[in-house]
Order: structure tokens, then sequence, then C-alpha cells
């Protein structure tokens, strides 16, 4: 090689050093090329499963590599979470975040908690939100939120709720009621699991309780619960004649929210293709479609959009814990 030969060889290399086309940018550019792992930190049923599931199908399809869901439970979904935060930093392993996993656990479960939930993950994007229903038994004599909270000051300490467990987002979310309609007297009354949790209100062993928008509708429409308001920031379009609680006169929000996040270091090209290519596939009609169906609605925002979303919501969810006086086992 001559030295001009040579010399235009470097020249060349270094044009694309600083252009960002060098091994780094090719890799990211090809990324993917093998089969992502969509960690959902949940039991099979539930909305990050569902939600994951629907996703990694539509998603493999888009991108032309397969998307296998892996179940990672315990621990109110921590221990998924903190499996990806502890994976490479390649864009290959995703984890379904929610306020549970990453809002309420940080003081949820304190020194316990093995991961920073801003410093352990990359934020790929605030994927959708669904609210949460507070719902009430017909022998309620209520039908309003300021309704509901007059009886209970009349009653303190009489009237009950059940929940999916000490600490879980359905405890928390009455909390936050109880906290906004000035420090209600009620008894928690939690089980393990949303199921028995609903079980109970619709045999009248306690008198309200909270669950997830899909969970309620078919208990709101067979008339064996009366919906109490929607613990969000807007109407839900399953229950469009439900107010929120806002609009009952006890301002407080609970949405509820999915995200995807992969470990800490990711490289940014890699998570500006993922973020791309997730968008554009919850944006399909059919794919909004399928999760409007269980209460989902799409969101899809910027890496900087979820970053913003854990900001409100830690201490948010965090005031509710300590307010609760919930602590992990």
């Amino acid at each position: 090689m001559t030295k001009t030969t040579r010399r235009q060889a470097l020249g060349l290399i270094g044009m694309l050093a600083a252009s960002g086309a060098g091994p780094a940018a090719a890799q990211g550019t090809a990324f993917p090329t093998r089969t992502i792992r969509l960690v959902a930190p949940h039991a099979p049923g539930g909305n990050s499963d569902t939600f994951a599931r629907i996703l990694a199908q539509k998603f493999g399809e888009r991108i032309g590599q397969q998307v296998v869901v892996e179940n990672r439970t315990g621990a109110g979904g921590t221990v998924g979470s903190a499996l990806v935060s502890k994976s490479a930093p390649d864009g290959y392993t995703l984890v379904i975040a929610d306020n549970g996993t990453h809002a309420i656990a940080p003081t949820l479960y304190g020194s316990k908690l093995s991961y920073d939930v801003f410093k352990d993950f990359t934020p790929v994007m605030l994927a959708a939100t669904f609210p949460t229903v507070i719902m009430i038994h017909p022998s309620v004599p209520a039908q309003t939120p300021k309704e509901f909270v007059a009886l209970v000051k009349s009653q303190p300490g009489k009237l009950t709720y059940s929940s999916a467990g000490t600490g879980n987002g359905s405890h928390l979310t009455i909390e936050l009621f109880r906290t906004a309609a000035g420090g209600l007297d009620m008894v928690h009354v939690p089980y393990k699991g949303g199921a028995p949790a609903v079980q109970s209100l619709l045999s009248g062993e306690v008198q309200m309780t909270a669950v997830s928008v899909n969970t309620a509708l078919p208990h709101i429409q067979s008339g064996k619960v009366r919906a109490l308001g929607v613990a969000s920031s807007k109407r839900s379009p399953a229950l469009p004649d439900v107010p929120t609680f806002a609009e009952g006169g006890i301002a407080f929000e609970g949405d509820s929210w999915l995200a995807i996040m992969g470990p800490p270091g990711i490289p940014a090209d890699i998570v500006a293709k993922l973020n791309q290519e997730i968008t554009a596939t919850l944006r399909e009609p059919e794919t909004r479609e399928r999760l409007a169906k269980i209460g989902l609605a799409v969101v899809a925002s910027s890496p900087q959009g979820l970053t913003e979303v854990l900001q409100r919501d830690v201490p948010k969810w965090g005031k509710a814990v300590k307010d609760s006086g919930a602590v992990a086992d």
C-alpha cells in the first residue's frame, strides 16, 4: 500500500469513527439478529403476562425474530425484574415493568430490594396504562364517593375492604382514596391474590375492593357489585358511565401502567431501535384492539417519558406505602 493510499484509508477510518459508523454502530443497525427474551415478572393470566404475549407475537412478526416470553415470578415481580437488571446490556433481554415493581417496591421492600429503579435499568418506554376500579357491594347504601365517605365516617372502623395482599396495588389504591377522603377508618382484609379478594366482595364478606377494569367489568355488568369510581386521570372507555374519583369530588389518581425496560448500559442506538419498532407494533390497529379488550390503553412513550413517570410515581406510591404501614415479608 502506498503512503497516499494508506493516508486515504486512515482518513476514511477517521471519518467513519467520527460519524459513528464503526463496528458498534453497524451492530446497532443490524439489531436484532437473534431471539429476544421478554421477562414477565408476574404469573400467567394477569395484565403483565397477557400484554407480554400479545406484544411478543406481533413484535416478533414485525422484526422477523422470535420474541420469547419467560415468566419469572416471585416477591411481587421483583425477582424477574432483578434478573433483568443483571443481564447483558445488549437489548436481547427486557422486562415488563409496572408500578408495583418500579414505583411501589422501592419503599415496600426498602433495603431488601436488590435493584435501584433509576440506576439499574435502561428505560425503553411507558407502553400502556390501565385504570383501577374501586367497587363496593350492592348492600352498601352509597351511590357516590362522597356518600360512601359520609357513611364510613358515620361508622368508623366498621366497614371492611379486601386486597390482593398487603402492599399490593389494590391495597395502596384504596389507601390513596382513604387519604384523599380525609383519613377513612376502615379495616383492611388482605388475601393472597386478586381472585379471593374479589370473591370476598361478591360474597359480602367485605364491602369494598379495588381491581383492574378488565377484572371488574363482568361483575359490574352482572350487577353483583357497584363501581364507586375509576381511580384514574380519565374515564375508562370500558366503563364510560363511571366517573373518576376526581369528578366525584375526591381528587386522587391511581393510574397503573406497564413499561418496557432493560438492564443498564444498553447502547443508545439499540434503545432507539427497540422504541421505534415496539411503538410501531403497539400502534397497529389489531394490537390496539386486542389490548383494549383487556382494558389497556396504548401510550408508547419515549424513554424519557418513562423516566418522568418514575420520577412522579416513586414518591407518590412510596407515600401510600408509608401511610398504609405496609412492610414486605
